[in-house]
């Protein structure tokens, strides 16, 4: 799952600040982004693609609000949950090709032994 997929299940329809329009000095509209940071999960902010090179700065909280100390615990840990079942689903996919390739090449797994035809 992408940080723009993340990003969107933690956004509420209802948010009047969806429709706030932020711009950076390069007059770049800004869309608002869910941090997955350790120290802020959940907090939403603005920030310019090119804040910390070309000279840009702009980064604002979408508010003051702090991140309750239960979720600042849990978020991450989903966070890399998730990575982690992504990664294995990506292992597994590329076990199932190598397997359609040999079968492909005559070659057929028997258990833990091949046979070649």
């Amino acid at each position: 799952m992408t940080n723009a997929d993340l990003n969107k299940l933690c956004m509420e329809k209802s948010d009047p600040m969806l429709k706030a329009v932020m711009r950076c000095k390069h007059d770049v509209l800004l869309h608002m982004q869910t941090s997955w940071s350790k120290s802020n999960p959940g907090r939403r902010f603005w920030s310019c693609p090119y804040y910390g090179s070309k000279n840009c700065k702009f980064f604002r909280w979408r508010d003051k609000e702090e991140v309750d100390l239960r979720s600042k615990f849990i978020l991450p840990k989903l966070v890399n949950k998730i990575k982690e079942l992504e990664e294995e689903v990506l292992r597994r996919q590329t076990q199932i090709n190598e397997q359609v390739i040999n079968n492909n090449n005559g070659v057929r797994s028997i258990g833990r032994s091949f046979c070649v035809f």
